[in-house]
Parts: C-alpha cells; sequence; structure tokens
C-alpha cells in the first residue's frame, strides 16, 4: 500500500467484527497488466464487496481523477481518489447482473483506464496494483514466429485432447487450445473458435488474457498478444496467443474475451516452463 493510504488504517479498523470477517471464498490481490493499446476489449473487472476496502494503485502517484456519474457514485459508496490509489468503500453489495461503470483518468492527456465494478461471491479484491504494459522491441519477432505457426498446419503440434476454454452465446461458438509451444517462460498457444452453425456469424474474439499465481500470493494478470489466422473453415478462426510469464509463476490460466463480455480463466495445463 503507498503511503498516501495509511491514512485509511483507523477506518479500516473500525468496521464491525461481522464486515471485517466478511463472508468471502478469498480476499485477493492482484496486480493487473493492461495492455498499451487504449480501449482494447472490455473495462476491466475490479470485484467488492460491502465490508471491505478495496485499494487500486496505479503506477503514476498524481490523485487519479475518477469519472462516474454522480448517481451510481451515490449509490455505490464511498469512492475515494488519494495520491496514486483509489480506496473503493461500498456500502451494499452488487446485484448478480449488476455493473458500475467507472473510468480513472491517471495522468493529464492520457487515455482514462475503463473499469466496471461487480460483486462476485468467489472473491473480492483487497488490493489492485494496475500497470501500463509497455511495447517491447522483440514484438515484431514474436508476431513473425505466430504467423509462421499458423502457416503451417502440418507441422503445427498439437495436443492429444484439445481443451476447451470458453463457450459462447448458448453454446453457438466455443473455444480451444490445440497446442502450447513453450520457449523459456513464453509460451504460444494456438487457440481454435468454432461456430456450429455456418449460418451464424463468427463469435468476435479480441483480446486473451493471462492469470497466474506469483510466490507471493499476488494474481498477476496480462494481455497476451493475439495474431490472427486465415479460417480453415467458415466455421473455424485460429489464433495464436502470446506471452512471457513472470518469476516464479505456476497454474496458467486463459480467458478469451469478446467486445462485449470478459471471458471466464480457465486452466492452462501444461508443463513448467
Amino acid at each position: 500500500m503507498r503511503p498516501g493510504a495509511w491514512f485509511l488504517l483507523p477506518l479500516l479498523l473500525s468496521l464491525p467484527t461481522s464486515a471485517r470477517e466478511a463472508e468471502v471464498a478469498t480476499l485477493q490481490r492482484r496486480t493487473l497488466v493492461l495492455s498499451s493499446r487504449a480501449g482494447v476489449g472490455p473495462p476491466t473487472e475490479l470485484s467488492v464487496k460491502v465490508g471491505v476496502a478495496t485499494v487500486v494503485c496505479f503506477d503514476s502517484p498524481a490523485r487519479p481523477d475518477l469519472q462516474v456519474s454522480e448517481q451510481e457514485r451515490t449509490s455505490l459508496g464511498e469512492l475515494m481518489p488519494i495520491k496514486g490509489c483509489l480506496v473503493i468503500l461500498p456500502k451494499r453489495n452488487l446485484g448478480a447482473d449488476e455493473r458500475v461503470e467507472m473510468s480513472v483518468l491517471v495522468e493529464p492527456g492520457a487515455e482514462p483506464l475503463r473499469f466496471v465494478l461487480v460483486t462476485r461471491l468467489e472473491a473480492v479484491d483487497l488490493s489492485v496494483k494496475v500497470v501500463r504494459a509497455s511495447p517491447s522491441a522483440e514484438d515484431e519477432g514474436v508476431a513473425e514466429v505466430a504467423r509462421s505457426l499458423l502457416a503451417a498446419p502440418a507441422a503445427r503440434p498439437r495436443l492429444d485432447v484439445a481443451q476447451r476454454v470458453t463457450d459462447y452465446g448458448a453454446r453457438t461458438s466455443s473455444g480451444q487450445v490445440d497446442s502450447v509451444v513453450w520457449m523459456g517462460r513464453r509460451f504460444f498457444a494456438t487457440l481454435a473458435v468454432r461456430v456450429r452453425k455456418k449460418r451464424l456469424a463468427p463469435w468476435g474474439l479480441i483480446q486473451v488474457r493471462v492469470r497466474t499465481p506469483l510466490p507471493d500470493g499476488v494474481l498477476w494478470e496480462a494481455p497476451a498478444r493475439l495474431v490472427s489466422g486465415p479460417s480453415d473453415d467458415s466455421t473455424v478462426q485460429r489464433y495464436i496467443a502470446t506471452g512471457v510469464l513472470p518469476e516464479g509463476a505456476s497454474g496458467v490460466e486463459l480467458a478469451l474475451d469478446g467486445a462485449e463480455a470478459l471471458g471466464v480463466f480457465q486452466p492452462l495445463h501444461r508443463e513448467a516452463p
């Protein structure tokens, strides 16, 4: 927690015991690496719950400018921007289908970061560190490797049993991992998105996210580089998702995101890199 957030300690300790021991499956700490391309994918989810203070810190020391409607701000509870952080103290849990969207301007002139607040029964965010991904000098070389894998179906490795990682739209479309190639801590996952009926429009995969727990218990999440290939036929679209895991990563999961909704993380079975 940043030094500027220490003033919250008396407030947190003053919460009723029942609130401080809120019935949640997991009080999680996360590091979110956001895409360097503004506006890619749906807003990032933050899971909040009454009785739990969620502290979101950014990689800028400036006081963030919160952009949310006054009605939603009043209805939700306390949203307190401080130096480099945003503290969320909800006074109620959000409904199962309720989502509160907000934008946070971290630096003047920068693109606002988009978030959506939800309440999840299985987990609540205790602390979230948000960083923006920086373009890498090796990005183009990585994309060339991905395109080579897509262009050589006969040489493409395959899993004995493909892993289904998402279903979309009442099971009209599905996504699965056909293969995974590891180069040290970098992975190349071949994805196939299938439409079960030719007359249906293909599902638009626009982002793949990677999640893995680190040795200190923090959940690390980041977008993978996504390279699309030609359609095998009118019902299958293939992609390569690639990324580099941090040191000490284990238990890798992938989530496939559409334009309107975030996908659900599913385990990616693998040998340790």
